[in-house]
């Protein structure tokens, strides 16, 4: 299948939902169940772990499940730099004001800037949080059909929660769309994005304003187009998804027991993690 993308950073929802239909991995035929459940997991782990090398093993175990599910790494690399962006920016005021033992320090303005070691773990800290989020998210909806997303939606969320969410989800192939085509005529006209930023700063709010608009206006004829054949503002389940098998239970007793023993070593003055 082909990407029709000018950026290798931007996640491809085309691309996230052609692994999910054709994918044939180990990874892809465990219970969507077990997957949904293991993801939060995976969250409040990352959220309550302090230890660094428990999140590197973390991150691990992460990467070790997207690979299993025969998901191609180059296109995980280059979809990291979001959050890695995301991330450095919120983080980078705290490798300056963290207290700890000075790694290196700058004049300036008679002010002196310390950068210390405890301020570069936390950022190492928040980074290895983000990408294994990240990874376990993109492995979870690149191995689960969009039938069975409807389904745990319409399960586990209000009716009207889970139309807003599986329409969010379809707005974003419309947004696409539109500002590739943007993209499009841009490159059509000869326009060059590098000299658009230098010389021309308005030229990313000109792209991303049109495509936005335009996305907005081809979604409210798409809903107009839908309500005129009887849409009710409900999805309807066109795939059950059964409940988890004995080793899917087993795995997310695993996790409930891990998730359990890193929350008392967290909040109860227990030693490690």
């Amino acid at each position: 299948m082909s990407r029709r993308t000018y950026t290798k950073h931007v996640p491809d929802v085309r691309m996230i939902t052609h692994y999910a239909d054709s994918g044939s991995s180990i990874v892809h035929g465990m219970n969507p169940w077990t997957k949904a459940v293991m993801l939060f997991f995976v969250v409040a782990l990352v959220t309550v772990v302090t230890d660094l090398i428990v999140l590197l093993a973390i991150y691990v175990f992460t990467l070790s499940f997207y690979i299993c599910g025969r998901l191609p790494i180059r296109l995980l690399v280059g979809w990291y730099s979001l959050p890695l962006v995301f991330v450095v920016t919120l983080v980078i005021m705290f490798i300056f004001t963290e207290p700890g033992d000075e790694v290196a320090s700058l004049e300036l303005w008679s002010t002196k800037i310390a950068v210390t070691d405890n301020g570069l773990i936390l950022m190492v800290k928040l980074v290895v949080r983000a990408l294994a989020v990240v990874t376990f998210s993109l492995a979870t909806f690149m191995t689960t059909r969009y039938n069975q997303v409807v389904y745990i939606a319409r399960r586990t969320m209000p009716a009207v929660i889970a139309s807003m969410f599986l329409l969010t989800y379809r707005f974003l192939f419309v947004t696409s769309d539109e500002l590739t085509s943007v993209l499009d005529t841009l490159h059509s006209r000869n326009g060059n994005l590098v000299r658009g930023i230098t010389r021309q700063t308005k030229l990313f709010a000109g792209i991303f304003g049109h495509a936005f608009i335009h996305a907005f206006e081809r979604a409210e004829r798409i809903s107009k187009a839908m309500e005129s054949r009887g849409f009710d503002g409900g999805f309807p389940i066109t795939e059950r998804v059964s409940r988890p098998s004995a080793s899917g239970i087993a795995a997310i007793s695993v996790s409930i027991a891990i998730l359990a023993v890193a929350v008392a070593n967290r909040y109860f003055g227990l030693r490690g993690w």
